[in-house]
């Protein structure tokens, strides 16, 4: 089990602290674990120091501060002694001539990697099948998901996976609304506070979860009885992904080029293996792999033979990223780690395109000699296609349809815009005055968003929008819904995304780029 690699620092309002606010990554510092801010912030450290002239606290504290000492750049603290920064409350923050104030809204929250898992469960007939689930906001503090479209219906029971602490257990649910659990299908072995699987269902091992003979009634047990049940299996979903490089120039031995698809997971992340287009061994030695090395804190390419040793590798970057492409790009791509410190309180020297570049990484690949060379344009990207389009009825005026281009990475996926072509034709304007609009992925909704291009990363005004958190919007399962101009929303069963149909994408572009469900599992 891998430790947490991300948390996010949220609530603070003091202007004189309020640069805590952002991602920051597991790591060590002075030789000592601590979770360190990522982004374009102002790097502090996070840590629970030993040794204050108040006794054992949790701190955060200049990056240059030496973390062995009594710490002496202190910008926050919580005499809270619990386990996890997650769990601390009661903060204080630096305020005006030095002097700590209480910030009440200040937490510490775990960075959330998967829009989808991949479930395996036994159906009635007790033969596994297997679906996928998507985010589903929160159940009792712990994040919670729901099998895809479900909840286009409310008259019909929805399968649900979320957290009972009172239970310590995970559970896989046929839930209601307004009635609750209808019956449970699953549960995993009862579990404390100590270990990762109870932050999330993906780390409950195989042999750790199990199914009654019979349907309980709601919580109540009835006549079931419970039995371990091997087949019963919870994974992250992850798309494809693209090894190459932008140009010859420090690129990448040939070797681990090419595409590569999900096969599982180690160290509490998908490994990935690449799909050879040839099978020749005059050519090729055969297919790399791709996955996290949690004793290194870094992704590393190996052979396949070699998951699990990291020993011997061809290629690595230190990052503790969820995903790898987003490993060069200071571990995560979500809007959090540049919301504490906005462009413009940086000083006039600093121009936003540097403050982004300094959160940049590069992979290193094994050279003749038994060392490593860094590889400057090597590249790791989600294999997806980079336009698309949307849809409406005919008769509507919706000015967000048309043609789509990508333009980069937010929240682990690809964000759009409306190309200006696209703005005018929808609008019936042309230059300035066709306003064009961005699609992305809205975190802290959960929600695919359609806004004007200047309100990017605003979830507050939004034209359109999908509850949906599947990897890529022409894959949601939800309908869109689209403003009513009044604070509210009504559902357009018009409105559609679809990406083109000469993508140009890998072989696997076929299957949407995400695990495909091979039957609906049922529901009582």
């Amino acid at each position: 089990m891998a430790v947490p690699p991300l948390l996010r620092c949220q609530g603070v309002r003091s202007p004189h602290a309020k640069a805590i606010n952002g991602i920051y990554e597991y790591g060590d510092h002075c030789n000592k674990p601590c979770y360190k801010q990522v982004g374009v912030s102002s790097g502090n450290v996070l840590w629970f120091c030993d040794d204050t002239q108040e006794g054992p606290m949790w701190v955060i504290t200049h990056k240059a501060t030496n973390i062995d000492d009594e710490p002496s750049g202190v910008v926050a603290r919580s005499s809270h002694r619990t386990r996890w920064p997650w769990q601390v409350d009661s903060w204080q923050v630096c305020g005006r001539k030095g002097v700590f104030v209480d910030a009440p809204s200040m937490c510490f929250s775990l960075v959330l990697p998967s829009p989808e898992l991949i479930v395996q469960a036994p159906s009635m007939d007790g033969i596994p099948v297997t679906d996928l689930f998507r985010r589903a906001g929160f159940v009792n503090g712990k994040v919670a998901f729901k099998r895809a479209g479900d909840d286009a219906d409310p008259e019909v029971p929805s399968l649900r996976i979320f957290f009972m602490p009172k239970m310590g257990r995970w559970l896989l649910a046929s839930t209601k609304e307004g009635a609750g659990i209808e019956t449970i299908i699953a549960r995993s072995h009862v579990n404390d506070e100590l270990n990762w699987v109870t932050l999330w269902p993906w780390e409950v091992e195989a042999d750790s979860w199990e199914s009654p003979t019979a349907d309980t009634v709601g919580l109540d047990d009835a006549d079931a009885e419970w039995q371990p049940n091997r087949d019963i299996l919870v994974r992250l979903s992850s798309p494809g992904i693209n090894i190459g490089a932008v140009e010859n120039y420090d690129a990448p031995p040939a070797i681990i080029c090419g595409y590569y698809e999900q096969r599982g997971m180690a160290n509490g992340r998908v490994y990935y293996v690449m799909v050879p287009v040839d099978t020749s061994l005059s050519k090729t030695t055969g297919p790399m792999c791709l996955w996290y090395a949690e004793d290194r804190g870094q992704w590393v390419i190996t052979a396949p033979e070699l998951l699990g040793d990291s020993s011997a590798v061809l290629a690595r970057i230190a990052s503790r990223a969820w995903w790898p492409w987003e490993a060069h790009l200071g571990s995560t791509t979500s809007a959090a780690c540049i919301s504490a410190a906005p462009f413009a309180t940086m000083p006039p020297w600093h121009g936003g395109a540097a403050l982004l570049a300094g959160a940049r990484v590069n992979w290193f690949v094994a050279d003749e000699n038994g060392g490593f060379r860094e590889a400057k344009n090597m590249v790791v990207e989600l294999d997806c296609a980079h336009e698309l389009t949307v849809l409406a009825a005919e008769t509507a005026s919706h000015p967000f349809v048309g043609d789509y281009a990508m333009l980069g990475l937010i929240g682990s996926r690809p964000y759009f815009m409306q190309t200006q072509e696209a703005a005018e034709d929808a609008q019936g304007a042309e230059g300035s005055d066709a306003a064009r609009y961005t699609m992305w992925y809205a975190e802290d909704t959960e929600a695919w968003v359609i806004t004007e291009q200047f309100r990017l990363l605003d979830e507050l005004v939004v034209d359109a929008r999908c509850r949906d958190s599947s990897w890529f919007p022409w894959q949601v399962a939800m309908p869109w819904e689209v403003s009513n101009g009044d604070s509210d929303f009504v559902v357009d069963i018009n409105v559609k995304v679809e990406e083109p149909l000469d993508a140009g994408k890998s072989p696997m572009a076929a299957h949407g780029g995400s695990a495909t469900a091979a039957a609906r599992m049922p529901v009582s």
